[in-house]
């Protein structure tokens, strides 16, 4: 393995398949211009490299790579480089955004953090301001926050996760360039998880099950980190998944039974207590028919 396939191979597995092709690119770019990724790298904990940052600007100014390139090796490598100007916020310089941030749910990691507030510093670097743009009482997809984060991700860089770190941290339902709700996962282990269900679901219980992968994905989440261990009927992490879905996402609510069908599980709703009388009207029917009991 050459050293740098060996650079590729060690990039962190939550990388963009986009940043991915930035760094590959670029790697590219050194090589024909008879250098190495070994004597520019940054040594343990430097962040800002000289070397490299003139040589990825270089690149970028008069080679032609793409201007989201700097910032896939900061995510690559968690670097600081700056632009040819100089200057790089990885936090927001006003008040109300500081706020924001202040206000960020406590169960978002420090990646999600990350991610919002590179997104208020560009809001600020565009000279725009989160109280124009944020939603609503209510509202689910306020389209000016959404063509700010598209547009950020498209052509300033921001990491792709961006838009999915927002829908999680204030219940939003923004959506992509493509302006529609996909219906069939697109993560491999999700897809995965679609071919393995038995063959015994309808169509129907199939497709909720699609769409809760689907609002998995829209929400930065994965299955395989909710799904229940052997022998585990009621997992707490998929049921709260699953009851947030259906009231605040707009999931069916026969999503929740769609999954106990599918994966064997006792999933129950935000009451607690398990559906003791069928709702479907031809089981209302069997129960109608059954004999009357015996005279005492």
């Amino acid at each position: 393995m050459t050293e740098h396939q060996t650079v590729m191979a060690q990039l962190p597995e939550s990388l963009s398949g986009r940043y991915r092709s930035a760094i590959s690119r670029f790697l590219c770019h050194l090589e024909q211009q008879d250098q190495r990724w070994s004597t520019l790298a940054p040594a343990a904990d430097e962040k800002r490299t000289a070397a490299l940052e003139a040589a990825v600007n270089t690149a970028i100014k008069d080679h032609g790579l793409n201007i989201t390139t700097r910032a896939a090796l900061n995510h690559g490598f968690n670097l600081v480089l700056l632009g040819p100007s100089g200057r790089v916020r990885l936090k927001p310089l006003l008040a109300e955004h500081q706020t924001v941030m202040a206000q960020l749910p406590e169960s978002l990691d420090r990646r999600q953090r990350s991610s919002i507030s590179r997104f208020l510093c560009h809001l600020e670097q565009q000279d725009q301001h989160w109280s124009a743009l944020a939603p609503a009482a209510g509202e689910k997809r306020p389209l000016a926050l959404e063509a700010a984060v598209n547009t950020a991700i498209k052509h300033h860089g921001l990491d792709p996760n961006t838009r999915a770190v927002l829908n999680q941290s204030f219940n939003l339902l923004l959506l992509g360039p493509s302006g529609q709700v996909r219906l069939a996962p697109v993560q491999p282990e999700h897809q995965i998880v679609m071919a393995q269900l038995p063959d015994t679901l309808n169509s129907k219980q199939r497709s909720n099950i699609s769409r809760f992968l689907c609002h998995l994905e829209q929400q930065g989440q994965h299955w395989s980190a909710l799904a229940p261990a052997a022998g585990d009927r009621r997992p707490a992490a998929l049921e709260a998944a699953v009851n947030t879905g259906i009231q605040d996402h707009g999931l069916g609510e026969s999503t929740r039974a769609a999954l106990n069908q599918g994966f064997n599980l006792a999933l129950v709703g935000p009451s607690g207590r398990v559906q003791l009388t069928p709702v479907l009207p031809e089981h209302q029917t069997v129960m109608a028919q059954l004999p009357k009991p015996f005279a005492q």
